[in-house]
């Protein structure tokens, strides 16, 4: 099972109500959804959800959509969530940890995990004026050297 993200596009025009919209992000609740509006001015819902295949993937978008906007679907894009995520521009983000949480990591002091990032012997991000952000894989991996 994969999970893939949908763009579905229903033939409705035209404002929704507040209510409408309402409705149909309940129905949609489970798959993280956005509604928006098309270039043509259609209604178009963008879903992610676990599918088998990517033919499931679709025809599931498609029931979906049209009974959460009450409409005939007209297009379905489907893909990978990694694909969209891809295609966004998303980034993963990796984990962060303070000079305190590095310190204990490292078995070292705090004082000396700051004369550190002040040598260059460990990267990290200033947030502010005197503190730090350090990825956890880069303090894990100095710990293992």
């Amino acid at each position: 099972m994969q999970h893939y993200t949908a763009e579905a596009e229903v033939a409705r025009t035209g404002e929704l109500t507040h209510d409408q919209i309402d409705l149909a992000m309940d129905h949609l609740a489970d798959h993280a959804p956005s509604l928006s509006v098309t270039s043509r001015g259609h209604h178009a819902a963008r879903i992610t959800f676990a599918a088998d295949s990517i033919g499931q993937a679709a025809r599931t978008a498609a029931l979906v959509v049209e009974h959460a906007l009450a409409s005939t679907v007209i297009r379905v894009d489907v893909m990978t969530e990694a694909e969209a995520d891809l295609r966004d521009g998303a980034v993963d983000v990796p984990e962060l940890l303070g000079v305190t949480e590095a310190a204990r990591l490292l078995g070292v002091s705090v004082q000396r995990v700051r004369q550190m990032i002040a040598e260059g012997k460990i990267a990290a991000h200033r947030i502010g004026e005197r503190s730090y952000a350090l990825t956890r894989s880069e303090v894990e991996a100095k710990a293992a050297a």
